[in-house]
């Protein structure tokens, strides 16, 4: 319970400091130490199913969300306010937010799942397949909010797969949300990269889970090879193109990735000027 108080006051407070110029800095440096927090004490379940690159990133998540913070408290000493810092706190706010606020409500996780598998369904039906999608399994997780790590399942019956929340895209997809709509750009260019990258997450994934389960059913690979290895590859490879065409549609988006890449080179801006 504590944690969740941790996550979503650390939601709350960073997407304040964004949007909000009162003690702007104050909240993010809050904002930024607190999700840190949270993502560290997410690291024990990892470690329970042995997932240990999950683990391992929540653990790195608290020293650099706690950089971050640090590089909040020199905007505040320095009185400036660089667009990498307001890019990074919108972006990680809003992220957050779109993800938690799907994945902590059942009712709403449960139906982005089961639209997933139905339409997984329907591809695997055209390419001659009599899979039938199972009905929204919620176990014993309340409908209305939930702090459990209980899968919320939904089956594609005859295939011994089942589709779960990481099956639908929804990370990359309240990522991409929160990182374009906090880059400093024109609307239209940051409605047409979502209007990009947005469908094309969902599509991918939907063909991603046709792509294990054909692997899978027709024995030319083990589930673990088709999901950790060959699905989990071309997702990397389809990200890097999306963030390549965002960068050519946005170019703001590729000052603020290299600008967070250079935060270790920072300098006040009053110095940058006397060069």
């Amino acid at each position: 319970m504590y944690f969740e108080i941790i996550l979503w006051v650390g939601i709350f407070t960073l997407l304040f400091g964004y949007l909000s110029d009162y003690k702007k800095h104050h909240f993010r440096m809050l904002g930024f130490v607190l999700l840190g927090i949270f993502w560290a004490g997410e690291a024990p379940y990892f470690i329970s199913i042995s997932d240990y690159v999950n683990a391992g990133l929540c653990l790195i998540t608290l020293p650099l969300f706690t950089y971050f913070a640090y590089n909040e408290y020199l905007s505040k000493n320095w009185e400036e306010d660089p667009e990498v810092m307001r890019f990074l706190a919108g972006g990680v706010s809003i992220g957050m937010l779109i993800y938690f606020g799907v994945q902590r409500i059942p009712i709403i996780s449960g139906h982005l799942i089961w639209i997933v598998a139905e339409h997984t369904g329907f591809i695997l039906d055209i390419m001659g397949y009599d899979f039938t999608v199972g009905p929204i399994v919620y176990g014993e997780t309340h409908l209305l909010y939930r702090t459990s790590y209980e899968n919320i399942i939904v089956s594609i019956q005859g295939s011994n797969i089942n589709i779960i929340l990481a099956c639908t895209g929804l990370q990359a997809i309240a990522a991409g949300v929160g990182l374009i709509y906090s880059t400093n750009a024109a609307a239209m260019k940051k409605a047409k990269s979502l209007l990009i990258v947005v469908p094309t997450i969902y599509v991918a994934n939907v063909f991603r889970n046709v792509m294990i389960i054909y692997l899978t059913y027709e024995d030319i690979t083990s589930f673990h090879v088709a999901h950790n290895q060959i699905a989990k590859a071309g997702s990397v490879i389809l990200l890097v193109i999306l963030m390549l065409i965002v960068f050519e549609i946005m170019p703001e988006f590729y000052e603020n990735i290299m600008s967070v890449i250079s935060l270790p080179k920072r300098e006040p801006s009053h110095q940058k000027q006397q060069k």
